[in-house]
């Protein structure tokens, strides 16, 4: 019996309802009756006998059909309901419609029964098709879903190791330039000016040119934010930038205070500050 149609029919005819069960029989519809006339063998048959739809009249003597449809409405939703009625108003029947209620087929009209049975059927496995792939459309958008907060949160630990690896990358130019600045440029510059025949100053030359070769690489900074200047000229930017006073800069790069000076003017003058009161450190430092 679980393979069959099983249509619950509340009518207290039991000629009528043997007139729909006969209607159907003809149409070739292979179904399980189960007939009742009250409420309680209603409930009863809604609760046991599991229908797959419900015909029902519309008026009977201790129940009736509206009340029977709100049953139906709250209890099985799914299930198709049709009023098989001797008399339906079109305006009642419009409300009925509005109700719940799937169709309605006139007594006197039985033949049109088992189209409407098979229509309504139909609707119901559409609905029941429809919801399914809805359902797996909406498991597939929640995985989708899922996957892209993933890729999002995987991106951005990317981005945060990538500007890191950036900043890492970048204090290490800094420290690379600034020990090469304060450790060996000095001293090169010193070594230039002392008495050195053309053997030793060859090779302090190429002691220099093989430095900035070494951290040419590192240079990129530096030669934006400092362009056109010469290597004296950057010399001095970096010390007035770190501080250092004229007295110190003679010493660092064994030059005098006017030169220091001279340098000074032209560093004010290619930043484009001259007669201005800027302070040469601290635009210096905003350019970093």
């Amino acid at each position: 019996m679980s393979g069959d149609l099983r249509i619950v029919i509340l009518e207290d005819v039991p000629t009528d309802a043997e007139l729909i069960q006969f209607e159907l029989t003809e149409a070739g519809t292979t179904f399980v009756p189960r007939c009742v006339a009250d409420r309680a063998s209603y409930l009863q048959a809604l609760a046991e006998f599991a229908p797959n739809i419900i015909l029902s009249d519309y008026s009977l003597p201790s129940f009736d059909g509206v009340s029977a449809l709100k049953i139906a409405v709250e209890k099985c939703p799914d299930v198709p309901f049709i009023f098989v009625s001797g008399a339906l108003g079109e305006e009642t029947a419009i409300e009925l419609l509005k109700q719940g209620a799937t169709d309605y087929v006139l007594k006197s009209r039985l033949s049109r029964l088992a189209p409407a049975v098979a229509r309504a059927l139909l609707e119901v496995e559409e609905r029941r098709e429809r919801k399914a792939a809805e359902e797996a459309l909406k498991k597939r958008e929640q995985a989708l879903e899922l996957k892209t907060r993933s890729l999002e949160e995987a991106n951005t630990a990317l981005k945060v190791l990538l500007q890191r690896r950036d900043e890492d990358k970048m204090d290490l130019e800094e420290q690379v330039l600034a020990n090469v600045r304060k450790l060996v440029l000095p001293y090169i510059e010193n070594l230039k000016h002392l008495k050195l025949n053309e053997s030793q100053l060859a090779l302090v030359n190429i002691v220099e040119e093989n430095l900035r070769a070494i951290v040419s690489p590192f240079l990129r900074n530096l030669t934006s934010t400092y362009l056109d200047l010469t290597p004296r000229e950057i010399q001095i930017a970096n010390l007035v930038k770190e501080g250092k006073t004229t007295k110190e800069m003679t010493d660092i790069l064994n030059i005098s205070a006017t030169a220091v000076d001279f340098h000074r003017k032209n560093l004010r003058a290619k930043f484009g500050i001259k007669n201005k009161k800027t302070n040469l450190m601290a635009f210096l430092s905003s350019l970093s």
